[in-house]
């Protein structure tokens, strides 16, 4: 079992007692109490929000299942306390859920026939990011879609593409994206025909057509290179 060590013990104590104080002593419940410790914890860092439910709850030593219930829970009472503007949320949340490893997990609860359509998998088990990126994707005019786990939503590489432009995050400069991709697949005949048009009369509406395609291809596996490649070039912060 991995002990709970604060990175701040001062500040969760001023916080904690600020608390208390404001809701009167002796006013909050025993629950209340339980959710405020928590989100404090995970504030603080000494549990790491970015890690799984069933991470999280062997530090607590509680069940997986109930472990979900305090971030669940525990960020509807006390969202004050972690206050996160979208635009800082998002990227956080992406960074977090677009590593290899979360995709390839996700892969497994999304069927051949979605990927075929376009479709990624993506594994998210905290309940409040998963509510942020759900808003999110409702925000650009799509659907989160689910398959075979409430905790993966399977959503379309164009659908990622428009929270990458709505968030600000691609390369405004449409010559520079082509030349990415020309780096990231030369062969693929979307980029051959992108890179045929004068570059000085390039629009974003032809790179967005090649990204979107090259994105649907590498979802359904077929674009040497792989969802990471493609991705990195919509979200430059994944790295």
């Amino acid at each position: 079992m991995q002990a709970l060590v604060l990175n701040d013990p001062a500040t969760f104590g001023q916080e904690f007692m600020r608390q208390t104080q404001l809701q009167g002593f002796g006013s909050l419940t025993k629950r209340d109490l339980e959710l405020l410790i928590f989100v404090l914890l995970e504030r603080d860092g000494a549990i790491d929000r970015a890690v799984s439910n069933h991470a999280a709850a062997a530090q607590l030593r509680v069940t997986p299942a109930r472990l979900k219930a305090l971030r669940r829970d525990g960020y509807a009472r006390w969202r004050q306390l972690v206050a996160e503007p979208p635009e800082a949320a998002l990227p956080r949340i992406l960074a977090t859920v677009l590593t290899a490893e979360n995709l390839r997990a996700g892969a497994r609860h999304v069927s051949e026939r979605s990927r075929k359509e376009g479709f990624l998998a993506v594994r998210i088990e905290h309940p409040d990011d998963l509510a942020r990126f759900e808003q999110a994707i409702l925000d650009v005019g799509a659907l989160p879609v689910y398959e075979r786990n409430r905790e993966v939503v399977a959503v379309r590489f164009d659908t990622l593409l428009r929270l990458a432009e709505r968030g600000g995050h691609l390369q405004p400069d449409p010559q520079a994206v082509a030349r990415q991709l020309r780096e990231l697949a030369p062969a693929a005949q979307e980029v051959a025909e992108l890179l045929r048009k004068d570059l000085d009369q390039l629009r974003w509406e032809d790179v967005r057509n090649a990204l979107n395609a090259l994105g649907a291809r590498a979802v359904a596996g077929s674009l040497e290179g792989g969802v990471r490649g493609v991705l990195r070039v919509a979200f430059p912060f994944l790295g």
